[in-house]
């Protein structure tokens, strides 16, 4: 059931007038049928590749993350505005996406699933969601909007 719940949810979170509960639930069960997860038993080694293709997405997010919440914020936080849509609130931008963010992400999330995918960096691959955390922590320290510290 937990691994139900939260792609349902995800799903109707993507367009929510369109997508309901119910809804987000039926494409959750539909894709994991088309992805057939009981293959992954079948070969350790698919196991250890989706994991470092995992590892490839996440650890930039994480980056980006830590950087911003310790050098950029300094570690303080505005409760009330995490949870309000207004765009006067101290963590609404452009839009509701913090670009700056997505474009430190974006080329870390690249280098590290080159080094997943690329045979000559099949050494790397191991540590994609280091590289990966520590790329998304670089690039976002250099376009980090330094002026939006809380």
């Amino acid at each position: 059931m937990a691994n139900f719940v939260s792609p349902a949810f995800d799903f109707s979170n993507i367009v929510p007038k369109l997508i309901s509960w119910r809804m987000g639930g039926m494409l959750a069960a539909v894709a994991s049928i088309f992805i057939t997860p009981w293959n992954l038993f079948n070969n350790p080694a698919v196991i250890h590749y989706t994991l470092d293709i995992l590892g490839s997405f996440i650890g930039p997010l994480y980056g980006v993350l830590i950087l911003d919440f310790y050098l950029v914020k300094r570690g303080k936080l505005i409760v009330d505005d995490l949870y309000t849509v207004s765009e006067t609130g101290k963590y609404w931008y452009s839009k509701g996406v913090n670009w700056r963010a997505v474009m430190a992400l974006l080329p870390a999330a690249v280098i590290a699933i080159l080094c997943v995918m690329l045979p000559s960096l099949e050494g790397a691959a191991n540590f994609s969601w280091f590289i990966g955390a520590g790329l998304g922590a670089v690039f976002y320290y250099f376009l980090a909007d330094r002026k939006r510290e809380v």
